[in-house]
């Protein structure tokens, strides 16, 4: 296999996978990146934009964005740091918590639904072998 079909394989899970759960929390009113950043949220209360935007590696503009229409939507806050009143901490509000713990169990739910149906597929070194990329991935931005 050349190595070039990896970044068709990694897309081709990304967009099958989002295309479903999308359209399993169609009532959330909330595109695909948005249900990324609400459990990123979930995971990593009162960061930074600025944070939020190279851990998720996001365009900073287009991270604005969503955080707007997920602030509008009342899912998140955004509040101004004491230190640096130029600064926003990001976080979730009751209707943001509800709304991630939706996603991430549609995600597992999801998940586990998949690999009952591949038990060709070893789970934890398919997860195990992902982290590892990413990881590798994170510490070679920095």
């Amino acid at each position: 296999m050349p190595l070039y079909s990896l970044s068709k394989f990694i897309a081709g899970i990304y967009r099958q996978s989002k295309t479903e759960f999308n359209q399993q929390i169609a009532g959330l009113d909330v595109r695909a990146t948005q249900s990324d950043l609400l459990l990123f949220i979930y995971d990593n209360p009162n960061l930074v934009q600025r944070e939020i935007a190279a851990q998720m590696v996001i365009d900073p503009s287009l991270l604005a964005r969503d955080l707007r229409k997920l602030s509008q939507q009342k899912l998140v806050t955004r509040t101004s740091d004491t230190a640096d009143k130029r600064v926003n901490r990001i976080n979730l509000t009751p209707a943001g918590i509800r709304a991630a713990e939706r996603v991430k169990h549609t995600m597992i739910s999801w998940w586990d639904s998949f690999f009952t149906q591949h038990p060709e597929i070893d789970q934890p070194v398919f997860t195990d072998q992902l982290q590892k990329v990413y990881e590798a991935l994170q510490r070679t931005k920095h």
